[in-house]
């Protein structure tokens, strides 16, 4: 059945730029080509955090130059290597302000940085709690919601011991809950996923460019199509072949979108 699409977001992560370490350059130029010649192109592509190997400033420099290849517009968030070596200010400074919130056609997207400098773990807090709750809720119910950060909410399978999980899960789990969040979108630990819980759908991506990969998932990002008839069409994007792979077909709350 052919889904016509109204909304297509694509959802990167982990890059982990750098000259210095276990990044594959190749891989993330076929991952820029693919986003570029997608068809439909993406409405917007969220990248969920570790932009940055080291978070220093020759990584930045390397990651600024590479993410202007890409043509649809992308929101940035910070993760956990971008804040190392006091990099979260050269994030603020060449990358993105934190903590934005963005609406276009129907969507509303709410990026906020879940990292903690010089630590692995993270942390919404109460502040950003009572920011996710009270900007989205200000949104009609015709309006798909998306919340995006770096850190994982729920344990993700295929992913090892668990570690590094958001020091506070239990209480922002609560809050994407009760606030009718949509989508949440989350990077981390280099491993593709979906889930429901209640309503709301929980994507992780996998890693676009880091040799750090699990099994044989390999390198690949995430496109969620938000179809007219109501559904969002979550599929796996192989890098570098640029094959998809449908991870699933998930219904809308009514009205959204």
């Amino acid at each position: 059945m052919r889904r016509e699409v109204a909304v297509r977001v694509a959802h990167i992560s982990d890059t982990h730029i750098t000259k210095y370490g276990m990044h594959l350059h190749e891989f993330l130029d076929s991952c820029i080509r693919i986003l570029n010649t997608l068809e439909p192109e993406p409405d917007i592509v969220i990248h969920t955090g570790d932009l940055t190997d080291n978070g220093v400033l020759l990584d930045y420099e390397l990651a600024v130059e590479k993410m202007e290849e890409v043509e649809p517009d992308i929101l940035f968030l910070p993760g956990n290597h971008d804040e190392r070596n006091y990099g979260d200010s050269l994030f603020r400074e060449m990358i993105s302000q934190t903590d934005v919130l963005t609406s276009f056609k129907r969507l509303a997207v709410l990026v906020l940085d879940s990292a903690i400098p010089d630590v692995d773990s993270g942390r919404l807090g109460r502040w950003r709690r009572e920011l996710l709750k009270t900007s989205l809720q200000a949104f009609s119910e015709n309006v798909l919601k998306i919340v995006a950060f770096h850190h994982h909410l729920i344990p993700v399978p295929f992913a090892g011991r668990e570690k590094d999980i958001l020091e506070d899960a239990g209480d922002v789990l609560k809050t994407v809950l009760e606030t009718g969040v949509d989508v949440v979108l989350m990077g981390h630990r280099h491993v593709r996923n979906v889930i429901t819980v209640g309503k709301t759908l929980m994507v992780n991506a996998g890693t676009v460019s880091s040799v750090r990969t699990r099994g044989r998932l390999g390198n690949s990002f995430n496109l969620l199509d938000v179809t007219e008839g109501g559904e969002i069409v979550v599929s796996e994007v192989k890098i570098p072949s640029g094959e998809l792979h449908q991870l699933g077909v998930y219904p809308l709350r009514r009205g959204a979108v």
